[in-house]
């Protein structure tokens, strides 16, 4: 009923590809839903399921989506990938519990340890980085940055980026947008441990 929480709610589901049905808050049953969305004030009385409130929702995309996403695959690993495409743009996926969350394509360096530095600070309890080696000299200073970002608690892989550009130009001719798929595709594929020094 509250038309800006609706909004806001209905645009994360669906950019998160997530199945949804809305109901009035009156026509809700505990026992035909999964997770509800709500509001604090039109939380039916005496809920009996698993629910989160709006009101507990902070703003930050890659959080809430987490918080979403948690709740939905509670049976799958607690892992988030990250996956870096190093070049000119830097393509960036994140995968939460094999979801996709974000792709987004970046041309500042800054902005891409900004969101990283954001994944680290959400307490997954595993947080894997995936980094494609195309661009070699990017690619290692990513893998030096984020190490260096987040100490031993974090695994570092770098991926062999072979096969990944032909999909992704076959994904759209937008290059920020392959650049981006390029990400996830490299946050799908199992890389060798960046080794420091």
């Amino acid at each position: 009923m509250n038309g800006r929480a609706y909004y806001d709610l209905l645009g994360m589901l669906r950019s998160l590809g997530v199945e949804f049905v809305s109901r009035f808050p009156w026509a809700v049953k505990p026992d035909e839903t999964l997770l509800l969305l709500t509001t604090r004030s039109e939380l039916p009385p005496d809920y009996a399921g698993d629910f989160i409130l709006y009101e507990e929702l902070t703003g930050d995309w890659l959080r809430d989506a987490v918080a979403i996403l948690g709740r939905l695959l509670k049976k799958r690993k607690d892992t988030l990938v990250v996956g870096l495409d190093p070049g000119e743009n830097t393509g960036v996926a994140f995968v939460y519990r094999g979801h996709p969350v974000v792709t987004q394509s970046f041309r500042n360096m800054d902005e891409v340890l900004t969101i990283v530095g954001r994944a680290l600070a959400l307490g997954v309890k595993e947080l894997l980085v995936r980094i494609g080696t195309g661009d070699p000299s990017r690619a290692w200073f990513l893998a030096r940055r984020v190490a260096d970002m987040s100490g031993a608690g974090v695994k570092i892989e770098m991926v062999d980026e072979k096969g990944t550009t032909k999909l992704a130009i076959q994904a759209g001719s937008d290059h920020g947008r392959r650049d981006a798929y390029s990400a996830l595709m490299i946050a799908r594929k199992k890389g060798r441990a960046f080794a420091q020094g």
